[in-house]
Formats: structure tokens, sequence, C-alpha cells
């Protein structure tokens, strides 16, 4: 009877069979055998696997294997076997160990399903005896009876809690406890021999048993068995101790497995693919072929086992980027920047390590993080090229050898940043393993390289172009500055009807000066390929166009780069125009005395200072003045207007006190209170000083205060104690009356200063008066 019992369970594993698998346990527990059953089973499947592992891994069986297909059958001399392998030998020896690992994954599978079928036909199968019936071994453990019938399982786990203090009996309970953990893994239906909806009916009573226990013994086991991996857990530590034990014992295993570690993890996730039974339908419905494994995560216990190897792969990975970063520069030469030769080598050899990471999600982020490394590499490499110092930064003379240099080095960046996110995109885009993934992961894995191009790169080009940018800068502002040496408080009868006849030498200087600057100091910056809007990779740049991204899916995690050496000096520029165009007002607003012809000259200068910053703009590529600093270029053009206004209707508009006349164009009163103020005080009589000129100040120093202050109320106040300065003045000459520009000041600072004053219109001095103009 016990052979024939054998003979059940054995066929119908071959067959798939859950009710002759059922009879012959069920025989078996009449026979008093089953847990010994259990048990011997399991072992067997160890054993088995326990021998494919080891003859997957060893060299010796290998290399015979291989030498006796190329021998045609022949034998090899002595100590043939253990011959260092070479040549076309260690090609065949490396398919021959993937070959009897890829059989090894299909053992573990078959014995996985084996187990999985074994514990959830001791959970079905029910014990039928007259003296069991109506009880369980709950039941009996507890003291407690119910019209249930037990299962076999419940049977075995009664016995093991009968002796579970006996450590004889340790082993067995390990191993039965290994065969009830493997239930709770996802096997294909086929495998178990019934559908999910007969197993789910089948296993919830199993659960429930388990953690209602109040025994000690019981929750005990119950601990074990929720922390159990199964079988798969018992085998992800037999490969993890072989595997390491191999690549310790020979080179060519550890070159394998290290080396080609995403072969290691495809078997891997076809193994897990197969234990959760993907099916089509259900969640992963309308995923076709490859992407069905790449959107599988591998199993805690698998992971783990295979750590090392993962490990080391990433480590030589990076250091194959590193290499090839480090070879190009050393090729190139001391101070020579990288060829498009050496840096298509480093984008290919990226784009590879990423195909290679293909086959999985997880691992793909990882090389995508060793890629931005490289970059971030690449990026020091560059920056140890860039000329520093006044050689770097000079725009009196002819651009040196370093500042062409540092121009090469932005254009260098910005094609290397370019033609990486291009290549990701082209060769990338559409592999199963990003199609594969769900809504939450659409940014990742690309989006840590390009973070990695605008972090590191795009501000690399800044901090080149800076120094150069901030020369220019200074020059520029000194002419402007220059602007307090004109005179314009020439009467109307010289110069033509609108002021245009004269010409300010400082805007002929900085005209002449910016087109220089471009002519041969950024004539050597890359422009983009084809005119268009503004670069589309940059976050920064103003008017996108999504229509002009040649990357539309999302997945590829899009982001800023610059793509050319014109667009990042641009970007670059933005402060600066902004900063220049803050100062020109500011002196404009201080020009004194000024006549009403003088007003009409700075109203034509602003425009001609507009013109002298296009050299320095792109307008074909989206770059012009308006684009990119359009706060600053349309104070620029209020200041125009406020140029042309009269005094009473700049303060009228200011303060609210009138509207404009019907079909009048109202004025704009977006610039700042102090700017229009500063203006006023330079309409006044010579005897009214600017607030500045009071306090001892030069424009310049007064300027760069004033662009320093964050909050308007520090500017108003400096206004009103200038003013107050001259009210004091006007007491100690005893003075009959203020000039009426005085009156119109005090109230436009008494507007902004205290808001909820009223203004009071007094021509004469008085302690009142200062109050006022005080507060």
């Amino acid at each position: 009877m016990v052979s024939q019992a054998w003979n059940l369970v054995k066929n119908s594993y071959e067959l798939a069979d859950q009710a002759q698998l059922g009879l012959g346990l069920q025989v078996f527990q009449h026979l008093g055998m089953l847990p010994e059953v259990i048990c011997d089973l399991v072992r067997q499947w160890e054993r088995e696997f326990n021998s494919s592992l080891t003859t997957a891994v060893d060299v010796d069986a290998l290399t015979k294997r291989i030498r006796s297909r190329q021998s045609n059958g022949s034998p090899g001399g002595p100590g043939a076997a253990s011959l260092p392998i070479s040549g076309g030998q260690a090609a065949a020896f490396y398919v021959a160990m993937w070959t009897s690992l890829d059989g090894l994954m299909d053992k573990l599978e078959r014995f996985l399903s084996h187990c999985r079928l074994l514990g959830l036909t001791l959970l079905k199968k029910r014990e039928t005896s007259s003296g069991l019936a109506h009880t369980t071994s709950k039941d009996r453990l507890l003291g407690a009876a119910t019209p249930s019938l037990p299962s076999l399982a419940e049977l075995v786990v009664g016995e093991l809690l009968a002796n579970w203090h006996d450590p004889a009996d340790s082993a067995r309970r390990n191993l039965i406890t290994l065969v009830f953990g493997t239930t709770q893994l996802n096997l294909p239906e086929s495998s178990s021999g019934f559908d999910s909806t007969e197993e789910e009916k089948m296993t919830e009573p199993f659960p429930t048993f388990l953690h209602n226990g109040e025994d000690e013994d019981f929750s005990e086991f119950c601990s074990q068995l929720s922390k159990s991996d199964g079988f798969l857990g018992w085998a992800s530590g037999r490969l993890a101790t072989e595997l390491l034990k191999a690549t310790e014992q020979s080179s060519q295993i550890k070159e394998a497995l290290e080396g080609e570690y995403p072969k290691l993890l495809k078997l891997v996730l076809d193994l897990a693919r197969r234990i959760r039974g993907k099916q089509t339908s259900g969640s992963f419905e309308g995923l076709k072929g490859a992407s069905l494994t790449s959107a599988i995560d591998t199993p805690q216990c698998l992971t783990e086992a295979f750590a090392p190897f993962e490990t080391a792969y990433l480590s030589r990975s990076l250091s194959r980027l590193f290499d090839r970063v480090a070879m190009s520069f050393s090729t190139s030469g001391g101070n020579v920047v990288p060829s498009t030769i050496e840096l298509d080598g480093i984008i290919q050899s990226a784009a590879n390590e990423l195909a290679y990471a293909s086959v999985n999600y997880n691992f793909l982020k990882k090389v995508a993080r060793n890629v931005s490394k490289t970059v971030a590499m690449f990026a020091t490499k560059i920056e140890n090229l860039v000329a520093v110092g006044a050689a770097a930064s000079q725009v009196t003379d002819s651009p040196t050898t370093g500042q062409q240099n540092n121009i090469r080095l932005v254009n260098t960046l910005c094609t290397f940043g370019t033609q990486l996110k291009l290549t990701c995109s082209r060769r990338l885009r559409n592999l199963p393993v990003l199609q594969s993934t769900d809504g939450q992961q659409l940014s990742s894995p690309f989006t840590v390289i390009y973070e990695s191009l605008e972090s590191k790169l795009n501000t690399l080009c800044t901090n080149i172009l800076e120094p150069l940018l901030q020369s220019i800068g200074d020059t520029v502002e000194e002419h402007i500055g220059a602007i307090h040496s004109e005179n314009f408080n020439l009467p109307d009868s010289v110069g033509g009807a609108n002021g245009e006849s004269l010409e300010s030498s400082y805007i002929a200087a900085l005209q002449e000066l910016l087109g220089r600057i471009r002519n041969e100091y950024l004539s050597g910056l890359s422009q983009p390929l084809v005119s268009g809007p503004p670069n589309v990779y940059t976050l920064t740049s103003s008017q996108p166009s999504k229509s002009c991204s040649p990357v539309s899916d999302s997945r590829m995690g899009v982001s800023g780069c610059f793509t050319c050496g014109e667009i990042a000096f641009q970007n670059t520029l933005r402060p600066y125009l902004t900063r220049w165009i803050d100062v020109f007002v500011q002196h404009v607003s201080l020009v004194r005395p000024l006549s009403e012809h003088g007003r009409l000259r700075l109203a034509t200068e602003c425009k001609e200072f507009e013109l002298s910053l296009v050299p320095l703009t792109a307008p074909d590529i989206g770059y012009s003045l308006s684009a990119l600093v359009p706060e600053a270029y349309s104070t620029l053009r209020v200041v125009r207007s406020i140029l042309l206004a009269e005094t009473e209707q700049i303060v009228q508009a200011y303060i609210g006190v009138a509207q404009a006349p019907s079909g009048q164009q109202p004025l704009d009163t977006s610039l700042p209170a102090s700017l229009v103020c500063q203006h006023l005080f330079s309409r006044a009589p010579s005897e009214i000083r600017s607030p500045y000129e009071a306090a001892g100040w030069s424009a310049r120093r007064y300027v760069s205060w004033v662009l320093d202050r964050e909050t308007e109320e520090e500017r108003i106040a400096f206004l009103c104690n200038g003013l107050t300065v001259y009210a004091r003045e006007v007491e100690m000459r005893q003075q009959k009356e203020y000039p009426p520009i005085f009156v119109l000041l005090r109230s436009f600072l008494q507007h902004f200063n205290e808001p909820s004053s009223q203004p009071k219109e007094k021509t004469n001095p008085s302690e009142s008066a200062l109050a006022e103009v005080m507060a």
C-alpha cells in the first residue's frame, strides 16, 4: 500500500492532478506517515536542486562538456578539464554556463510548483475518518468542538505542535513550514490544477485558522510561517551561497556573473513572471512580450541573493563610463577640448550601458544614476580647462586665447548635453521596459540624467560666461554714468524739433562697444541648427514651444539643457540686461539741469539705448530684448512716456487727484514711485538739490544704493529727507515762498509716505509744512 501511495503522489506531479495527490496523501495520513512523507518530498526536491546548482557552476564539468563537444567525443589528456579557458573556448564556456543556469531556473520553477501543489492539496483535502469527524486540530488544541472536518494541513500542524519543544523535531518543523510558506506565492493557475476562485475559497480557512490561535506554541508557528519565503527563500539562500563560492574559486564564473549581470537578472525576472502567474488579462491586459517581464519586481529574497553581483556590475559600469571620459580628455591633450568624435564615444558608451540595463525598470534607474555621475565627471573635466583671471574677462583688447577657449568649452558642453539627450530619446524611448511602467513612474529613469545635464552643464556654461559678462557690465555701467557729462539743458532752438540731431557721446561709445564685443568675443558661439522659437530644453527661456520638442513622450522626462552656445549666452545674459536697463533708467531720472528740449533728447536716447543692446541679443531665434527681459523692457518704454509728460500730469496720475482729459491716453503709472520722484527733482530749479547731492553722494553711488534696496519705503524715506533738507535751508534763508514744484514734490512724497493723508496746498514755510515733508 505504501508503494502504491508513493506512485500516486509521484504520478500526480507529472499530471498536475490534485485529486490523485490528495488520495495518496490521505493514504499516508491513515498510515500515520504523512508528516514524514511531506519531509521526504521536500528533501528530494532540495537534493535535486542542490545537484543542479552545483553542476551549473562547476568549472570542471562545464569545461569537460565544452571540450567533449569540440573534440567530437574524443577524450582529452590528463588534467585537460582544469586548463585555462581562452579564445573561442571562453565564449563557449559562458554559453554553457548560462544554459545551465537557465535550466536551473526551470527546475526551480518546477520545484516551486510541486511544493505549492503539495501545500494547497494539504489545505483542501479533508480527513473523513469517523474518529476525526466534526473536530479540527485547532479544536483539539484549544479544547473546543466544531462540526467542521479537519484538513490534512490542520492534522499535520496539530502533530507539529504536539512535539513543538522536541529538538529532534525541529528539522521536520522547518520543512513543513517551508511547504506552507510556498503556498503564499502566486504560481500559475495551471500549475496548481484548479482555478483561482476555487483556490481562494480553499485557502481562506488556513489563514483564519492561523491567526485566531491562542496557544503560545501555535502563535510561534504562525510567526515563523509569516516570515517564511517558502521553497523560493530556501533556494535563494542556496543560490547566494553557491554562486559566491563559485566566483571565489573561478575567475571565469566571476566575470560572467558580474560582467553580464543583466543576463542573470533576466533569468530571475522570467522566473518571477512564471511564479506570479502573469496573465495577459487582468491588470496587465494589453501588454505584450518582453514588457511583461520588465513590469515584474524581483522577489525580495532573490534580490538579496543577487545583490553582490548587481553591485559589482554597477561598479564596473561606472568604471567603464569614467574611463571613457578620462580617455577622451587624455587623448585630446592637456588643454585641448575633446573632439566631436570623442564626445560621440562617451555618448554611445552611456547609451549602450542604458540599453544593456533595459531588462528591468529599477535596474535601469540605477544605471541612469551612473550616467548622471558621468555627466558630472565630464563637467569637472571641462571645468579644469576653463581660463580664469584678468586675461579671461578683459574687453579692452582683442580676445585672448583663454577667452576663445572658454567659448569653445561652452559649445562643447552644449553639444554633449544635447547629443546625449537626443541619443537617449532615439534609442531608448520605445524600450518595452518604459512602455510597461505605470503612471507614477513616468518621470523616471531618464529624469535623473536630464536633471544632471541641467544642473551640471548649464551651471558650468553660466559660470564660464559670467566673468566676461561682468567685465562687459562694468564697462557698460561706466559708459552709462557718462550721461551726466552731457548737457541736457540746451534751449529749444538748439537741435531739431525732437532733439534727434544731438547724439550723446556715451550712446555712441556704448553702441561701438557692444557691437565690437558681439563681432570679436561672441562670434564663436555655436548657433541652433534651425531658426525657431526659444530653446525648448531650457526651463528659464521665455515663450517655450511644445511643438518644437523632439521628445513628445512624457516618459522620457525632457527637462532643461542648453542646445547651443548662443542659447547658453542668452540665458546667462538675462540678469545683466535687467541690471543695465535699471542702471540706465536710474541715471536718466537723475539728469539735471534738464530743459524741455533735454527731456525730448533723453526720450530719444532711451530708444537709442535699447538699440545699442540689440547686438548682444538673438532675435532670430526668439531671444529679442522684449522676450529676454520683458519687465525691464517695459520699464524702459514707460520712462520715455514719463519724460514727455508734464510735471502736473505725472503727479496727478500717481496720487490720483485727477482723471486724464477726455480722449487722452492715461499715463502709465507702473514705474516705481521713487524713480518718478527722482525725475521730478531733476525738473526743479537748482536751489532744490537732488537728495543724493544733499547727502554728499555721487550719482553712481546713489544708483548703486537704490538698486541694492529691496523695498520702496527706504527709497521714499531717503527722498523725503532730501526735501526736508531743502525746507530747512529755506527756513534758514527766511525765504518768503517755495517754488511751485516744491508743492508737487511734497504732495507726491506725502502720498507714498503716508497714503492715508491728504495733500495740503501751502505756499509759505511753517513748522507744520516741515512736519508734513518729514512724514
